[in-house]
């Protein structure tokens, strides 16, 4: 992520006397990516994006999407407060966010020292990222490095005024501009392709458990009216944008839709090919109850 974009300084000052609104969507999501590419882009991202945004003398609002997930594994009411720098999950420990880059340049020294190959410098560096992440009570590398980049904005933004939209799982559209359109496979949907194409028949997750889904204009819908309450307030705001708590959605009740949805549009292996025909998704709440279809879905092959 380079500090000034790859900018020349007179594309530069132009851009700093004529943009009154960022925003920040930019981002890696894999839950277990390497931990220099994720500090680099999630961290050291939303760093270069304030220091722009301190140079913009019209600037009405920098608006940064961020993920819900960055509260860890909590029970009970998350309160939209921000991160202090250096704040933690985890009781007793403080986080350098300073020494956490020289970590990463560190181990990529002494990895290239030792003539490592690419997998093994990439499976050192997801493998830091993770622990590191559960050092400081965060689960994977992902929520990590967003926790440390809303930090940096909190840390860096001085007057400037700052909405940081804390969005779940993001999936297809409700509404706007076409129910259920998707772009690109990710997270949930992943889940429901597997399901279709009969690569994924069985689940292992609790039927009952809540999966925090929200779609995507309704993320988009909350980031313009957060755009218009908060222009030019000198003030940093969050909002969580999730439905679990109002409008809850179990994997029984993905199951159930993944469902009924493929017996009225059944798939196709080809344009000309016959319907296949799926059966229900079976979802395990433990590893022995699913040992009996693991074995029968093996030996199949």
């Amino acid at each position: 992520m380079y500090e000034n974009f790859g900018l020349d300084k007179t594309k530069l000052e132009e851009l700093y006397k004529n943009i009154d609104i960022i925003v920040n969507t930019a981002a890696t999501t894999n839950f277990y990516e390497r931990y220099d590419v994720a500090f680099d882009t999630n961290v050291l991202g939303a760093k270069h994006i304030a220091e722009f945004a301190n140079k913009c003398t019209g600037l009405k609002m920098l608006l940064h999407v961020s993920t819900a997930f960055l509260a860890g594994e909590q029970e009970g009411l998350i309160l939209e407060k921000a991160f202090l720098k250096g704040e933690t999950l985890r009781e007793g420990t403080h986080l350098y966010i300073e020494s956490e880059l020289n970590i990463i340049k560190d181990t990529r020294t002494e990895l290239r020292a030792n003539y490592s190959s690419e997998k093994a410098e990439r499976k050192t560096m997801k493998e830091l990222g993770l622990e590191r992440a559960r050092q400081f009570g965060w689960p994977n590398t992902y929520t990590f490095t967003k926790a440390m980049g809303e930090m940096m904005l909190g840390h860096l933004r001085g007057d400037l005024p700052v909405v940081i939209i804390r969005p779940s799982i993001i999936t297809s559209l409700l509404k706007e501009p076409l129910p259920g359109w998707i772009e690109g496979i990710k997270t949930i949907d992943s889940v429901i392709l597997g399901y279709a194409k009969q690569a994924l028949k069985f689940f292992l997750v609790d039927p009952d458990t809540i999966m925090d889904v929200i779609p995507g204009d309704m993320v988009v819908n909350t980031m313009m009216v957060a755009m218009v309450a908060h222009s030019g307030e000198q003030a940093q705001t969050i909002y969580h944008v999730t439905s679990s708590l109002r409008n809850p959605a179990s994997y029984a009740l993905l199951q159930e839709s993944a469902h009924r949805y493929f017996i009225d549009n059944p798939p196709r292996a080809g344009n000309n090919s016959e319907p296949i025909r799926l059966n229900k998704m079976r979802l395990f709440s433990t590893v022995a109850g699913s040992r009996g279809t693991c074995s029968s879905s093996t030996s199949s092959l």
